[in-house]
């Protein structure tokens, strides 16, 4: 009788459980952390503008800062990164860009590293990473 004594308490505990949840509340949680990835998507993906494009430049920046954001897209960690393009002529432009990245590239990231990107003069918005693969 012990089996189905331990049966019963657990159906008991499953049905306390299941009455205390609020799935409203937890759809709705889902739906904000959906919300939030679809907007760190976006603005990971560039723009395909042509124009940009062609006016785009390759350098080099310095990562400022490194912020792992709580949340993964697939295997890759969400990053924020602060950085300091230095454009043609020496000039620094202050950029910022969160994107995904896979693990491995992560120490590639870190505080003081240089990096290359790529950017539209004088368009903090427009920087990429070229990491490579």
């Amino acid at each position: 009788m012990g089996f189905l004594a331990d049966l019963r308490t657990l159906n008991a505990q499953a049905t306390a459980v299941r009455d205390r949840m609020d799935v409203g509340s937890t759809l709705a949680a889902a739906q904000q952390s959906l919300e939030q990835a679809n907007r760190v998507m976006a603005a990971s993906v560039a723009a395909n503008d042509p124009v940009s494009d062609a006016a785009r430049v390759r350098t080099t920046a310095t990562v400022v800062a490194a912020r792992q954001l709580p949340m993964m897209i697939g295997m890759d960690a969400v990053v924020e990164l602060e950085l300091i393009a230095q454009l043609p002529g020496g000039i620094p432009l202050p950029a910022s860009r969160t994107q995904p990245l896979a693990p491995i590239q992560l120490a590639r990231v870190t505080p003081g590293a240089i990096i290359d990107v790529s950017l539209v003069p004088g368009r903090p918005d427009t920087v990429r990473l070229e990491l490579g693969a």
